[in-house]
């Protein structure tokens, strides 16, 4: 059975020699950052918007994740004060880890 080089070529394409080494490298370019401890101020101003949040409205957090912070757009799916927990589309997030709250 004869195979033209493309099709030689393709068999090898998907070999990674180094499985996971692209990973850890991209590992080792993330800036961890120090998680920031807001104001009274900031946490009266955050607290305030937390209880303004209802299902379905659509919101923009920023919140600290594994040493970065990410910043997140959708529709609230679920929110609970009392296991201060929400979930935007399909992330849930824990409530003490959120440090801005943007309404849309």
């Amino acid at each position: 059975m004869h195979r033209t080089r493309a099709q030689r070529a393709q068999i090898f394409q998907s070999f990674d020699a180094l499985k996971g080494f692209r990973e850890i490298l991209k590992e080792q370019e993330r800036i961890v950052v120090p998680k920031k401890i807001l104001s009274e101020d900031d946490l009266a101003e955050l607290d305030y918007k937390v209880h303004q949040i209802k299902d379905g409205m659509i919101i923009n957090v920023v919140y600290y994740d594994k040493g970065q912070y990410v910043q997140l757009e959708g529709k609230v799916a679920k929110f609970n004060l009392d296991t201060k927990m929400i979930q935007i589309v399909k992330t849930k997030l824990d409530l003490r880890n959120v440090i801005e709250i943007h309404f849309k």
